[in-house]
């Protein structure tokens, strides 16, 4: 059996935590099939003609876009001489990666690119994130996240409002758990004074962050940009890097603005992303400096 494919109690807690995404199980097995299909010499189309499927076929499945069921996993399985452990493992991954997410309730509110996003959110195990001048969705409170909502497009009909707060307040089920996400957020200044929803909302606002920040530190690292850094290398908007459990994923990037969202895969790019990020963190604030300075500007929201 070839290097990297034999199971370990650490494969199987990434399974464990990945069993939270049907997204990112898809993603994780189509990834597995193809490095396999790889190793054995098989171009997808000569995968295709031994197991009896179209080449597009092949490609969707190791794009995490097609579902595959148990037989003609069982199919690939043979033709790609797999062992029964690494077997087993893929069938697992298969059965997750057949359910439905949470998110497709509200499938009818929302472009196909984000509902993918918050399959990869919720199969995640660390964002880093850096918003310059909302607080991050999985750090909103409802009424916050509900100004936000109501307020930031012209494009979202009030009788969705609702909804989408419903939708934004379940995602932070992440935040719990047996295996909760870990947020390292670098929020700008004006972040922290921008009123979103009046100085009552944005007060509590504020000190929900404190309250995440001292009595959950080794989850939650929240640090503020202050206006003196003056320009820094996240000048150009908000984005966020989401890295997974298991080894064999990579981080992927998500950035939404106006007009466009977009999950960025390549490597290179993420990188750019991941050093910026780091740069960025470096100018700001210490995480004791930051609860100090979002306390005193709670305390001005008066």
């Amino acid at each position: 059996m070839p290097a990297g494919f034999s199971a370990s109690s650490g494969a199987r807690e990434g399974l464990a935590q990945l069993a939270s995404s049907p997204v990112v199980q898809a993603w994780e097995l189509g990834m597995r099939l193809r490095q396999r299909r790889e190793e054995v010499g098989f171009t997808a189309a000569a995968a295709g003609r031994a197991i009896g499927i179209i080449q597009a076929y092949v490609s969707g499945v190791e794009a995490g876009r097609v579902k595959l069921p148990a037989r003609r996993l069982a199919q690939i399985v043979e033709a790609y001489e797999l062992e029964p452990e690494e077997a087993a493992e893929l069938e697992e991954l298969r059965a997750g990666a057949a359910r439905r997410g949470w998110w497709h309730e509200y499938a009818q509110l929302f472009p196909a690119e984000f509902l993918r996003f918050l399959g990869y959110e919720a199969g995640a195990d660390h964002i880093r994130s850096f918003h310059p001048e909302a607080i991050h969705g999985l750090l909103q409170t409802e009424e916050y996240a509900r100004a936000v909502i109501r307020g930031g497009t012209t494009t979202i009909r009030l009788t969705e409002v609702d909804r989408r707060v419903a939708v934004r307040m379940a995602r932070q089920a992440r935040l719990n758990g047996a295996h909760p996400l870990r947020i390292s957020a670098v929020l700008s200044e004006g972040a922290l004074r921008q009123q979103v929803g009046g100085p009552e909302v944005m007060r509590a606002q504020l000190d929900h962050l404190v309250r995440l920040a001292i009595e959950r530190p080794e989850q939650f690292e929240i640090r503020v940009l202050p206006f003196t850094v003056g320009a820094h290398p996240a000048f150009g908007g908000p984005f966020q890097v989401l890295s997974f459990p298991s080894t064999r994923l990579p981080a992927l990037v998500w950035q939404e603005n106006l007009t466009s969202i977009d999950i960025i895969d390549q490597s290179i790019r993420v990188t750019d992303y991941v050093v910026t990020f780091a740069e960025t963190r470096e100018l700001a604030l210490s995480s004791d400096d930051s609860v100090d300075l979002i306390r005193r500007t709670a305390k001005e929201m008066m």
